[in-house]
């Protein structure tokens, strides 16, 4: 059960507005686990690496003929890394950059920051306490991109 829901809209002649929220309520009906050789039930349990609430927004600046500046932020919510829904993994949120350049109708040249405040979290874990996978760090990007 969830609701998801999308906006995409011209805030001013320069400025744009992409966003999306979901919210989300996922319960196993009808699941059983082998624990140590047991069939162990998980039913109301809630699946693992499905957040409650996610949401991502992007504004977009087009401050000069060509070229457009735009932020965004991703948020995940907490999730279960097991079935037992034992093992919780915290929220996060992550913020990204674009400064894009459109050379001619067909080209463009866009250069991205991805998580540009580095923040750290983890994207899953492994059925423990002790494995979990960090989620990438900052990056920036540099594409160019033209059309035939």
């Amino acid at each position: 059960k969830g609701i998801e829901a999308t906006v995409s809209m011209a805030l001013t002649d320069t400025l744009q507005l992409d966003a999306n929220a979901a919210l989300l309520k996922a319960r196993y009906d009808d699941f059983s686990e082998a624990v140590r050789g047991v069939a162990v039930s998980r039913n109301g349990k809630v699946p693992t690496d499905v957040p409650e609430r996610l949401a991502n927004a992007w504004v977009g600046w087009k401050f000069l003929p060509g070229w457009t500046l735009s932020g965004g932020l991703r948020h995940v919510g907490k999730r279960y890394a097991d079935n037992a829904n034992t093992l919780k993994l915290p929220a996060y949120t992550t913020f990204d950059l674009a400064l894009q350049w459109r050379a001619t109708p067909d080209t463009t040249v866009t250069l991205r920051g991805f998580n540009v405040g580095d923040k750290k979290y983890f994207t899953t874990a492994y059925y423990t306490t002790t494995q979990w996978f960090v989620g990438e760090g900052r990056r920036v990007e540099l594409a160019l991109n033209h059309r035939f």
